[in-house]
């Protein structure tokens, strides 16, 4: 409960922090607005660094997930995720490691073409399998990151920072990905 409770402090912080700074926008949205209909697609790469003991740490370069966002409105935007990871060596049981999930963000400004501070809650369902047995658990987290846009708006650089726990072990992830939008 200790970690719910800091993701959700961390939540509220950043939503104080930036409101200040979206309220003192006076421009208006512009008319080529990101309607739905826009499809994000994308890959990050991730370093996941656990809290709890005993310390587990990953590097997964050059995908850590695969993911599809779907732009709801201006600044919403549903985003399924996707990532499998098969881990084998000679005179060992093969594991294979699974994360479906789905993230919601929220951008604090409508314009793709500028620099977009976002946060995004995911809920995120990761399974085990190898040497006959297997299980799954669902984990809970909020990220905050930023999109760099580039090409006229048709591709993004984002990075993001999240905390995220599933049952009792609690993980400080960094994503660094490129995005592909559609329109």
């Amino acid at each position: 409960m200790r970690h719910f409770r800091l993701v959700a402090l961390a939540l509220l912080a950043t939503i104080v922090v930036t409101s200040p700074a979206s309220a003192q926008r006076t421009r208006a949205r512009s008319s080529s607005s990101s309607a739905p209909s826009v499809w994000e697609i994308g890959v990050d790469a991730a370093l996941s660094l656990g809290l709890d003991s005993p310390r587990r740490n990953a590097l997964q370069i050059p995908a850590g997930s695969l993911r599809a966002g779907y732009l709801a409105s201006d600044v919403f935007e549903i985003e399924p995720f996707f990532s499998i990871n098969n881990f084998s060596g000679q005179g060992q049981t093969s594991v294979t490691i699974y994360n479906i999930g789905v993230g919601g963000l929220y951008h604090f400004s409508p314009d793709r073409m500028k620099s977009q501070l976002y946060v995004r809650p995911f809920l995120d369902l990761v399974g085990a399998s190898g040497g006959g047995t297997s299980n799954s658990n669902v984990g809970i987290g909020v990220g905050v990151g930023m999109k760099w846009p580039k090409l006229n708006g048709r591709m993004a650089w984002r990075g993001e920072g999240n905390f995220m726990t599933i049952n009792s072990s609690t993980s400080l992830n960094f994503l660094w990905g490129v995005s592909f939008f559609t329109k």
